[in-house]
């Protein structure tokens, strides 16, 4: 289909949702074989493609801070891969014209009820194993798919959403790719990660998390109880008895939870099984990650994660002096990891106030494909350290796109691993935390990162003595997307954790400048030096230009901007002199 080099993209900006799923299937046959198929989803300018059951971004925001800045995503990616690695790309002039230039891989089509949007999960899967292009009724009869015999007719088929899915369970899991699940709510309409489902032929659900009643409950106690109260529990081997009753009450009160713990439980996969997408509409973030973090998953957020499998399929570029990188897709540790950082000898200020800023969401798909919503663009960037989280698992799943940011990286970038690690996870939820931490330490060597964070601000100790294991791998943890009670830090057990001190959780969608009013607060604060303050910027509120206008606006030369790494380093330095003298940490 391609010459040497040269990729199909086509424009789906002006598309209907139905005929996106399609260009998305098709793209995830062709990509198979290697990044020939991108797609361009235009600039996000329609509100609903930037909301789940929340708004992340509200209008106002986006006009006025974010659209600009993140721009036409998916053009700014293929410009990097045009720019360098050589490929470049040849428009196709409509869907029905990349179809026929793909028609010999497929064999036929699957049509979804647009009554029943879960059928499209279906649909996805079947397109996958068998080489069908999912189409609606009122799309059988255009150009493109006319002749292609019609493999299923997935209307009137099932009378809900769980009939569906325990048919899918029975018929299509056995087929689908061991190890990896995926949750994605068709509700939303939005396919730009099913590119990357049909070409790894991954299992697609859409069901509840049952995280409201009793067995929700019992789980957020785990993870954010009144910490006297968890450290007991974790104390007397009481968390995985309570867990997984918190699991099983959630199934009882709901069919919907039940059928999911049963999926999720059917996952297995060495050394960490895997689930892409986000949760449903019918439930929350928290609800979701608590249910799928007890059940041994890591999660990777997929919503709005446009190609994938081309990313995926693009093979990195050879460190300086190697030769050039063959067609797989594997990266060896050097090929990732960006020009090396001198190791920093901070010399402690005893009277100084350490500062660092993290911006969140970095293991998101999303993030990872726009530049952290166009803030690694930013003239700012370079000027003032700063911390970006980034998803450790695309070392292996899309190394070139991971380079991007480990090449490029300024001396004032540190790239840290997001929450809490190689997928997001709650830890203190995790029946096999090891094995978790085990992966996140080595893709985070192949990735070149140092630094990870962790979900929840105060483990209880026998969470943080299985994360300090790690020590020899990582230079410790910032802690917490946000501050429930307590935000400690400190060494323990030769590592150090300094917890984020805001947000709040109660403030997380503050405005940047009402969280940056709390950082200088806490700065000028009375009280024992030196001081250490980590603040985790919610990405959807705020961004690198707004901490450039904060730092230049701080005089005081007693108060040190540092990466994570420095700023850690600095703690280190303070905790350990304060354990010698007997005070404790």
């Amino acid at each position: 289909m391609t010459t040497q080099g040269t990729i199909a993209l086509l424009d789906v900006s002006s598309s209907s949702y139905p005929e996106r799923l399609c260009a998305a299937a098709l793209q995830g046959l062709a990509n198979r074989g290697g990044p020939r198929v991108f797609l361009d989803y235009g600039v996000y300018d329609d509100p609903e493609a930037r909301r789940t059951n929340e708004a992340f971004i509200d209008e106002r925001a986006w006009r006025g801070k974010y659209r600009d800045m993140l721009g036409d995503q998916d053009r700014l990616c293929l410009d990097y891969y045009e720019g360098a690695h050589g490929i470049s790309a040849r428009r196709v002039e409509s869907l029905d014209a990349l179809i026929a230039e793909n028609r010999s891989l497929v064999s036929g089509r699957v049509v979804w009820d647009e009554s029943m949007p879960d059928t499209a999960n279906v649909t996805l899967m079947l397109a996958a194993r068998d080489g069908l292009l999912p189409v609606t009724a009122g799309m059988a009869d255009r150009a493109g798919t006319a002749g292609l015999p019609v493999a299923h007719d997935l209307r009137g088929r099932w009378a809900g959403r769980l009939e569906l899915y325990r048919w899918a369970l029975d018929e299509l899991f056995p087929d689908c790719t061991e190890g990896s699940i995926a949750c994605v709510e068709p509700e939303w309409r939005r396919p730009e990660f099913a590119d990357y489902l049909v070409q790894n032929r991954i299992f697609t659900y859409s069901l509840s998390s049952g995280g409201s009643g009793a067995g929700g409950t019992i789980l957020r106690l785990l993870a954010f109880g009144p910490a006297p109260l968890r450290e007991a529990v974790f104390a007397l081997g009481l968390d995985g008895p309570l867990r997984r009753l918190g699991l099983a009450l959630a199934g009882s009160g709901s069919p919907e939870a039940r059928l999911s713990n049963r999926i999720q439980r059917k996952t297995l996969a060495r050394p960490y099984p895997t689930i892409f997408g986000w949760h449903t509409a019918r439930d929350d973030e928290l609800s979701f990650m608590l249910q799928l973090s007890s059940n041994g998953l890591r999660l990777v957020p997929a919503h709005l994660a446009a190609n994938f499998s081309f990313h995926s399929r693009v093979a990195p570029l050879p460190a300086a002096g190697t030769a050039a990188a063959g067609p797989a897709v594997a990266a060896a540790p050097a090929l990732l990891a960006g020009p090396a950082v001198a190791e920093r000898k901070t010399e402690i200020d005893p009277d100084g106030v350490y500062v660092t800023f993290t911006l969140s969401d970095g293991d998101q798909l999303m993030m990872m494909n726009s530049g952290q919503l166009g803030n690694w663009r930013s003239p700012s960037r370079g000027a003032v350290p700063f911390n970006w989280e980034v998803q450790p698992l695309l070392a292996e799943l899309a190394p070139a796109l991971l380079q991007r940011y480990t090449r490029n990286a300024a001396p004032s970038d540190c790239l840290v691993a997001g929450p809490s690690g190689a997928g997001y996870v709650v830890p203190p939820l995790c029946p096999d935390l090891r094995s978790y931490m085990s992966e996140t330490a080595r893709l985070c060597a192949m990735a070149g990162l140092t630094v990870a964070t962790s979900y929840v601000a105060d483990p209880p100790r026998r969470v943080l003595r299985r994360l300090a294991r790690y020590r020899g791998a990582l230079a410790g943890f910032l802690c917490g997307y946000a501050v429930v009670g307590r935000a400690p830090q400190g060494i323990r057990d030769g590592c150090v954790f300094v917890a984020n001190e805001l947000p709040l959780a109660s403030g997380i969608h503050d405005p940047a400048e009402r969280l940056l009013e709390q950082v200088k607060a806490r700065i000028e604060a009375p009280g024992p030096r030196p001081r250490f303050i980590a603040a985790h910027l919610f990405a959807y509120r705020a961004g690198i230009d707004d901490v450039a206008r904060f730092v230049a606006g701080v005089s005081d030369e007693r108060v040190h901007f540092v990466r994570a790494d420095e700023f850690l380093a600095a703690a280190r330095a303070h905790y350990s002199r304060h354990d010698r003298e007997g005070g404790g940490a």
